[in-house]
This record gives structure tokens, sequence and C-alpha cells, in this order.
């Protein structure tokens, strides 16, 4: 089957539709295109020179970066069917790459990139090490949002965390239990981490970052990393680079564009640690929920930062306390 992305177009034998689940075989993903397009995003307003696209499986992410954005691609895939379906979309699109079949912890390993790519089926923990040695920026994705946010055990040993979030903030923490553990072991390493932007759709979070030499790095990102009301360790610090977003031109060909509009807009303002969840508040105060825009508007005539965020669509950010807000809520008759 042909289908089209972006500016490319590839083949592929198996097309997943929905969700995460695994087709047996080499298959192409269309709930991952605004995945890909977020490193688009990334690329088109971080001109880099050579990546490393690391679990390609058809290509395509690689094939774009290098059509779309003109970054010199390693595409790079253990399976040798996979790299069959890479090296015809290769051809396909008129493009040059690299194409390799390794074990992608070997070839990082190797190899220096200045964007180094995974996403890989379920966890990333076994590729982390590896990535941040190779790496200047990463992009990385994590399918197993359940046990990230605290609500598989599996987070013990695996990210070597314990959390138990509330259903509300389950997809901030667990954005914030990947960028801690992320953290953690590129301390290891003497090197620190700064979020470009973190992003969760679906069934899938993505963290895109930066990676920083030095003692003085590692100690400032190990600063940034500790413990909250519902556990840890996770990421306290910021989940994006403010300066970067403020700068960012979103492509007039990505396929999502109108979503990243709105993304954009909400990652502005995601400042502050966790958010508010009006509804829960609300109900225990045992008022009804206000709209949520009026909230906003009357934290801010009252000299609050507040914002919408992209973890809750009755959610706050801002930096008035805990109980500002909720005497806003009991006296919400009043405004």
């Amino acid at each position: 089957m042909i289908v089209e992305e972006g500016k490319v177009r590839i083949f592929a034998p198996h097309v997943n539709i929905k969700g995460p689940g695994r087709v047996e075989g080499v298959f192409y993903n269309r709930e991952m295109v605004i995945n890909r397009d977020s490193t688009i995003l990334l690329l088109h307003n971080l001109k880099v020179k050579s990546a490393l696209d690391g679990l390609a499986a058809t290509g395509v992410r690689g094939i774009r970066m290098i059509k779309e954005c003109g970054v010199i691609t390693t595409i790079n895939d253990i399976d040798p069917k996979a790299v069959e379906i890479i090296k015809k979309n290769v051809e396909m699109n008129n493009v040059n790459a690299n194409i390799t079949q390794r074990n992608v912890n070997a070839l990082m390993a190797e190899e220096k990139f200045d964007y180094m790519d995974i996403d890989p089926f379920g966890s990333p923990v076994p590729f982390i090490d590896m990535a941040l040695k190779s790496g200047k920026i990463i992009g990385i994705s994590a399918t197993d949002t359940a046990t990230l946010g605290g609500r598989n055990r599996k987070i013990e040993r695996r990210y070597l965390a314990n959390v138990s979030s509330p259903t509300p903030y389950v997809h901030e923490i667990g954005i914030r239990v990947l960028l801690g553990y992320i953290g953690r072991m590129a301390a290891k390493f003497d090197l620190g981490i700064r979020p470009i932007f973190s992003m969760w759709h679906g069934h899938f979070y993505r963290v895109y970052i930066k990676i920083e030499k030095g003692v003085s790095k590692s100690k400032a990102t190990l600063k940034n990393i500790g413990l909250c009301e519902y556990g840890g360790p996770l990421w306290l610090g910021e989940l994006h680079d403010f300066s970067f977003l403020k700068e960012i031109k979103i492509p007039e060909w990505l396929p999502n564009k109108d979503k990243f509009e709105k993304y954009r807009e909400l990652w502005k303002g995601e400042r502050f640690f966790l958010f508010h969840h009006i509804p829960t508040l609300a109900s225990e105060l045992k008022v009804s929920t206000p709209p949520i825009k009026k909230i906003i508007q009357i934290l801010r005539d009252m000299g609050y930062e507040a914002y919408r965020t992209q973890f809750s669509p009755q959610g706050i950010k801002s930096n008035a306390s805990l109980e500002e807000v909720k005497n806003i809520l009991s006296t919400y008759h009043n405004f």
C-alpha cells in the first residue's frame, strides 16, 4: 500500500489504523503521524546537520527529515525486511540516505549525531543511555504511559521510581517521570539535560531534549529532580524551552499544523509544576464547577498568571496557591 505523509510517499506492507497495538511485520502507524510531525517541527526550527532515525521500520520519519528539513540522515533498523522496505522508500522519494541494519545501541555507541531519534514499541529505557552519549539533541517516545503515570507497578524496576498519581494528573506526572529518569541517567555520564518541548498525545509521550556536557550541567539537572506529594523521583523543572517556543514557526505542509498551533499556545503557558484541576477542587469544596475561562480571568485580574494546559481541558496552570484557587471557587458567586 502506498501512503502519503507530509511531502513524502512510502510503501507500507501493513497499515495500523488505531492505537499503539503492534501489527506483525513492518508496519506504518497512522496514529503516529503527529508524533513524526513533532520531529519535523523541531528540525524545521533547529537547524542540525546530521541525524539518526534509530528504529525506523518503514523509514518514513527519516525520509521526512531528509526531504522536509534537509538533514543528512542515517536510517536504521535491525530487521532485514524493514531495511528492504526502507531502501525501496528512499528510492521512491529520490533522496540520499545512509541505510544501516544494526542493533541501534551498537550504532549509537560508535557514532555521534546532532539529532538522535528513538521511537520504540513501549519503553525507551533500553536505548536511553546510548542515545544520551550519541546525540546532541534527542527525541524520545514512550508508549508505556500506564507505567510512567504509576498505574502499572513496573515503574519501580523500569524507571526506578514510585508514584501514585490521581487520574487528572497522570499524564503530566508520566512525562515528568520520563524526564526525571533521563536526567538521572545523563548525570551518570556528567551530562545535563534541558527539555526543548514535551508532548502528550493519546497513547504516547514525546520529549525533545538538549544534551549539555559537564559536571556543572549534571549538577544543575539533578537539582531539577526530586519528589512531590505523589512520589518520585521526577522532573520538577520546566517542561519546555520558552525562548524556543516564542520563536517557533510551524511549517505550512505539516499534516497536523492546526493541532500544533493549539499545542504551541498551551505549551507557552505550562510554566508551573502540575496544575489545578478545577472539577476535583470543586468536588472537594462541594460547589459547582465554574467555567474554566472565568476562573482564568479572575486569577489574572487578581494579578496571577493563569493558563490552560495540554494535560487537561479542566486544568489551570497558575502561580496562585492551592488555597487561593479554592477561595475563588468557594466565593465564585461574588465575582
